[in-house]
């Protein structure tokens, strides 16, 4: 058992309980667990409600498993910040378990299914209050000092609609750093892919090593999809969905809406570059951006505005956290405008895009770069005989 994490023990065990927490309900049960909405209990009355991951006891004796299900408390528990959910606690209960920060709201996921089905857009301000605190998580997930006062240099790679909540109070919070590490663990370098399909950068399909603007490629495809209102690279396949982040060139927003507003187009698009030294460099940077396109424009990017659109458009059942293990790909094409008539109130099949890669899809990501290669061979050699 390694040294941080502590065995539970409770004194005065409870019915439906884990370790000192009350269960109040099951909120989903996962490839890698099951979670819960708990209540933590202390003296003079104290309490509070609190997510519980749990992780499946078969997975405990997978040490790739526990090492990831353990490097996500271990690296946010570190991380103070308003835009990042915070950890609470780690311990044994039968398993390993993170007690977690509970939002109160709902994701970006929920946020973009329950536009789909009202037919109507998440509005410019909204979208990018949501962009910005997801950047000012990411600049001190990147650039906040550890113990040894050196930068941390941690990276999210996993930015997907699901991960980030927004709370009725219109704060946001980015959460599940179950993928992320620091630049100087050795851990997964040059072996595999960590992350949902549809949001993967092109470096990590390349497994190639990582940076911040890794993430910011892939916040950058989470913009276009709350102000375009389709998945960016929905695909028929895995190797297709793949093959379209390597090769293929974002469409600009304004080919869907003609009037969507360009200087905002500017920066999606420096974001989705498929050449990382084209991105912003620091997500401080594309938050400046933001904010001052907000300014330029009047919109509305106060915490009001994102409560206003979290209560009244989200079904109160869908909170944070109770959709966890869904998948980010809302069907549907491009609308021809901002109000999204497309997807139907039965459109729900948020499915492929978000699929999670890890060293079982070595083979498609293999496939991919072979088909990348005999593609490029094909028009060296083949096209130019045939002119």
């Amino acid at each position: 058992m390694p040294a941080s994490v502590r065995r539970s023990r409770t004194p005065a065990p409870v019915a439906n309980a884990i370790g000192n927490y009350e269960i109040i309900r099951k909120l989903a049960t996962g490839g890698m667990g099951e979670v819960f909405l708990a209540k933590q209990r202390g003296p003079v009355a104290f309490s509070r409600d609190v997510v519980l991951k749990k992780l499946h006891q078969g997975h405990t004796e997978d040490p790739e498993f526990v090492r990831m299900f353990l490097n996500e408390a271990q690296l946010a528990a570190n991380l103070n910040h308003p835009n990042i959910v915070h950890i609470y606690d780690l311990f044994e209960d039968d398993g390993y378990v993170i007690a977690m920060e509970y939002v109160r709201g709902a994701t970006v996921l929920s946020a973009l299914r329950a536009c789909a089905r009202q037919g109507k857009a998440i509005p410019y301000g909204p979208a990018v209050r949501i962009a910005i605190a997801v950047c000012e998580a990411l600049h001190y997930a990147y650039t906040s000092a550890g113990e040894d006062g050196q930068p941390r240099h941690i990276i999210h790679r996993d930015i997907s609609p699901s991960n980030v909540l927004l709370g009725y109070d219109g704060h946001v919070k980015l959460a599940d750093f179950g993928v992320a590490k620091a630049l100087d663990l050795n851990v997964t370098r040059g072996e595999s892919i960590k992350g949902k399909f549809g949001y993967l950068s092109p470096e990590q399909v390349k497994c190639y090593p990582l940076d911040q603007r890794s993430d910011l490629f892939a916040l950058g495809i989470v913009l276009w999809e709350m102000t375009v209102g389709s998945p960016l690279y929905k695909r028929e396949s895995d190797v297709a969905m793949m093959y379209a982040v390597m090769e293929e060139d974002a469409p600009p927003p304004s080919s869907m809406h003609p009037s969507f507003p360009l200087d905002l187009e500017a920066v999606i698009l420096r974001a989705l570059q498929r050449d990382r030294d084209n991105r912003y460099e620091t997500a401080l940077d594309m938050a400046n951006d933001l904010r001052r396109i907000a300014r330029d424009h009047d919109w509305d990017i106060e915490a009001q505005a994102l409560s206003e659109l979290v209560t009244e458009t989200i079904p109160a059942d869908e909170v944070a956290f109770g959709r966890i293990g869904s998948s980010d790909a809302f069907s549907g094409g491009g609308p021809s405008s901002r109000k999204r008539t497309t997807f139907g109130a039965g459109a729900d099949s948020f499915a492929s895009v978000e699929l999670t890669a890890d060293r079982s899809n070595r083979a498609v990501v293999m496939t991919t770069i072979v088909m990348v290669v005999l593609s490029v061979l094909f028009w060296i050699f083949v096209v130019p005989r045939l002119i």
